[in-house]
């Protein structure tokens, strides 16, 4: 008869693997149960044998509903297919890869699922399944949410470029100490450059002592947050030493309070201003003529003289015979006409007398006589 051993606190061999298995028991059991993870077994049919309280929680369920049933009432068609097709390739051998599932709770919620699993065996005999899940449910919202925030902002900065470069004014961009750091195709064509002339430089190379003033004053309200909403008209030298002006709007562009960088925008009112500044320069013409034709001694004659040569150019003798007046008196007009810029005398002999280019608003003169 075999001798059972005894050792000093009088337990055998027996008692104490019994006791350190039951030991190993109850640390597993208190893992399985209280893990953060998602914990299940069930058997090569599919049926449930166990599952933790966190897998019940998820699940929204007692652990009585669901022992003895089968994981298709709990996952969906196609997350059926891909567990059946993965523990193909475990049953084969192959390594077992994390799989995402998609679950269906007792409420009919979706939550989904990464899932990690292994084979339990007897022997050589697959007989159960045990999986551990991890709910990545907020996770791939999340993913989902940014996704889709890039995908619109990804438009939207399509559409800004798209409005940036084929705007029919100048837009452009400054960093805080004034450095160009974008403009568009409108305003590299109207400077005379290209793009690399003007990125990296600085506003001070493009604009007149007095424009540079008022840009920077504008600058430095837009970076401390003052209230700028008027337009401001600024000088700006091109490419090839052409000065033209401009009437900008400008705004910060901010991370949180504090201003990041400076979108402008610029109307080209060069030919406005050119055409305003000829029509004053005109009016002043127009008041001279009126003056020197009713206002002073003689009016009348030097009326006649640029009615004639408003038809074509007379020379002084010419004149003097059309106008029946002595030649002297002619010339006299003639000269009095060319201090004032009226007229302009031709080259040769004798002189040709023609009307000056700025004589543009004689017809409006003749009409209020």
């Amino acid at each position: 008869m075999a001798k059972t051993l005894q050792f000093e606190d009088g337990k055998t061999e027996k008692e104490i693997l019994e006791l350190k298995l039951k030991e190993s028991d109850l640390k597993y059991r208190d893992l399985f149960e209280n893990a953060n993870d998602s914990i299940y077994i069930y058997d090569i049919n599919g049926y449930f044998l166990d599952v933790n309280s966190t897998a019940l929680k998820l699940l929204g369920c007692t652990k009585k509903e669901i022992i003895g049933t089968h994981i298709s009432q709990w996952i969906t068609p196609h997350s059926l297919k891909l567990t059946h097709e993965n523990l193909k390739k475990c049953i084969a051998g192959e390594p077992a890869e994390p799989m995402v599932m998609e679950v269906i709770c007792k409420n009919g919620e979706h939550r989904m699922m990464e899932i990690r699993r292994r084979l339990i065996k007897d022997g050589d005999k697959v007989i159960a399944i045990h999986g551990i899940g991890r709910d990545i449910t907020e996770k791939m919202r999340l993913e989902l949410q940014l996704k889709e925030y890039h995908e619109k902002l990804e438009k939207s900065e399509a559409k800004y470029r798209e409005l940036f470069e084929n705007a029919q004014d100048i837009m452009y961009v400054l960093d805080k100490k004034g450095n160009f750091l974008n403009m568009n195709r409108i305003g590299l064509q109207i400077l005379g450059c290209e793009k690399e002339d003007v990125i990296g430089s600085n506003i001070s190379e493009w604009l007149t002592p007095a424009s540079l003033k008022i840009a920077q004053e504008r600058l430095r309200k837009r970076l401390s947050g003052d209230h700028v909403n008027h337009t401001d008209i600024i000088e700006f030298a091109c490419k090839n030493g052409e000065h033209r002006w401009a009437e900008i709007k400008s705004r910060a562009i901010r991370d949180g309070e504090n201003p990041r960088e400076i979108h402008g925008i610029a109307r080209d009112i060069t030919e406005n201003k050119r055409l305003k500044q000829e029509l004053r320069e005109s009016n002043k013409q127009l008041q001279l003529l009126r003056y020197l034709m009713t206002g002073t001694r003689g009016g009348s004659t030097r009326t006649q003289i640029v009615n004639h040569l408003t038809d074509r150019p007379y020379n002084a003798n010419q004149l003097s015979e059309v106008l029946n007046l002595d030649y002297k008196t002619v010339r006299h007009h003639l000269d009095v006409l060319i201090k004032n810029g009226i007229i302009t005398k031709g080259k040769g002999y004798p002189a040709v007398y023609f009307l000056s280019k700025n004589i543009e608003n004689l017809n409006e003169f003749n009409r209020k006589q």
